[in-house]
C-alpha cells in the first residue's frame, strides 16, 4: 500500500519536530551569573595517591569579574584535617557549563567541572582529575555573617566513615539523621525524629565569613550520644548549611537543611 504524500510530509515535519525538542529547551545561562561568594562540598571516594579512600571537602570560594577564584578548603582524607588557601580560574559558559582549577599553598593543581543553575546560585560538579571524587555541590554563600545567621529546624544528615589514622584504613560507616534545632545563640537541640523530643545536645559559634563550628551530641554505636566536632559554611541564606566532622579517624559530611 503506498503512503500518500500529506501523510509522508506530516510524518516528517514531526520527525524533525520531535528532534528539535532538546535544542529549543537547551539551558542558557549568563556567564556572569557565576560570581560572588560561595560555598562547598565535595565527597565520595578518591584514588588520588593511592587506593581508593573516602574523602569529605569543604570550603568557600570568592568568584571575581576576571576569571579569578580565591578561597578556603578543609579535606578529610586519611582520617585528618588538612586546610590550605586555594586560588585559581575558571571558565563560564552560555551553556550553564562551568570549569575551573585551583591550586593551594603546596603546589597541588585541582580541576573541577560542573553546571550551574540560571541565576548562578547553586552548581552541581566534579573533581575531573583521574581518581577524582564525583559529588560536589557549590552554593552561594553570604558577603558575612553572624551568630543570628543560624537559627531555626534543619534536617540533619550526617554520613561517612570512619578511618584508622595510623594506615588510612577505611574502618566502618557512619550514619546520622534527625532534627538539628540552632536557636540563633549558640545553643543545639536535636531529635532523632519528628516525633522525638528535642534535647539539649551543643553549641555553635558563626564567623564573620559564614564559617560554623559545632559541637553537637548526635547518637552513635549502640545509640549512645558522643560530641562530634564540624566545620561547615553557611549557603542558600542560612537555609542550608554544608560541613564535615573534624574529629580524628573520620571522614563524614554533614549537611543541614532549613525545615
Amino acid at each position: 500500500m503506498r503512503v500518500g504524500t500529506n501523510v509522508r510530509r506530516d510524518f516528517f515535519l514531526l520527525f524533525a519536530w520531535i528532534f528539535a525538542l532538546p535544542v529549543a529547551h537547551a539551558a542558557v545561562c549568563d556567564p556572569n551569573a557565576f560570581q560572588g561568594a560561595y560555598g562547598f562540598s565535595l565527597t565520595g571516594a578518591t584514588t588520588i595517591g593511592g587506593p581508593a579512600r573516602p574523602v569529605a571537602v569543604i570550603g568557600r570560594l570568592v568568584v571575581d569579574d576576571s576569571e579569578n577564584l580565591s578561597g578556603i578548603s578543609s579535606a578529610s582524607f586519611t582520617g585528618l584535617i588538612f586546610g590550605n588557601p586555594v586560588t585559581g580560574k575558571y571558565e563560564a559558559h552560555t551553556d550553564c557549563s562551568v570549569t575551573w582549577a585551583l591550586q593551594d599553598d603546596s603546589g597541588a593543581l585541582q580541576h573541577f567541572a560542573g553546571t550551574m543553575s540560571a541565576d548562578g546560585g547553586r552548581v552541581a560538579f566534579r573533581q575531573t582529575d583521574p581518581g577524582g571524587a564525583g559529588n560536589g555541590i557549590l552554593l552561594r554563600t553570604m558577603d558575612g555573617c553572624s551568630l543570628s545567621s543560624l537559627a531555626g529546624r534543619f534536617q540533619l544528615t550526617a554520613s561517612g566513615r570512619t578511618v584508622d589514622v595510623s594506615t588510612a584504613v577505611d574502618s566502618g560507616r557512619i550514619s546520622v539523621r534527625g532534627v538539628l534545632i540552632a536557636d540563633g545563640a549558640r545553643n543545639l537541640s536535636f531529635a532523632s525524629g519528628p516525633d522525638e523530643p528535642a534535647l539539649a545536645a551543643g553549641s555553635y559559634e558563626v564567623l564573620d565569613d559564614c564559617f560554623v563550628e559545632l559541637v553537637v551530641e548526635l547518637p552513635g554505636d549502640e545509640h549512645q550520644a558522643a560530641a562530634r566536632h564540624f566545620r561547615a559554611i553557611l549557603v542558600d541564606n542560612g537555609r542550608e548549611v554544608l560541613g564535615i566532622q573534624t574529629d580524628p579517624g573520620t571522614v563524614v559530611a554533614l549537611r543541614l537543611v532549613s525545615k
